[in-house]
């Protein structure tokens, strides 16, 4: 006896349903970032170098990127 426990996959009917659109949600989307402040701050210049605190070497920083490739399985 295996001790490998397989849960069947879900009949067509017991798959989940896609969520709906929601109505006007560019432009709930377009006021929340208005509110925060946040609306045409997120450009390319900006988000460049963001998070660069976080390491503390250009060594260390590419080390990240590699285990994320490995555990991506892209290397």
């Amino acid at each position: 006896m295996s001790g490998d426990i397989q849960t069947p996959l879900p009949e067509p009917s017991d798959a989940p349903k896609p969520i709906p659109p929601v109505a006007d949600a560019e432009a709930k989307l377009r006021s929340i970032a208005e509110r925060q402040g946040t609306l045409g701050t997120a450009t390319f210049e900006n988000l460049l170098g963001a998070g660069a605190h976080l390491w503390a070497t250009d060594e260390e920083f590419d080390r990240f990127q590699q285990l994320i490739r490995e555990s991506r399985g892209k290397e």
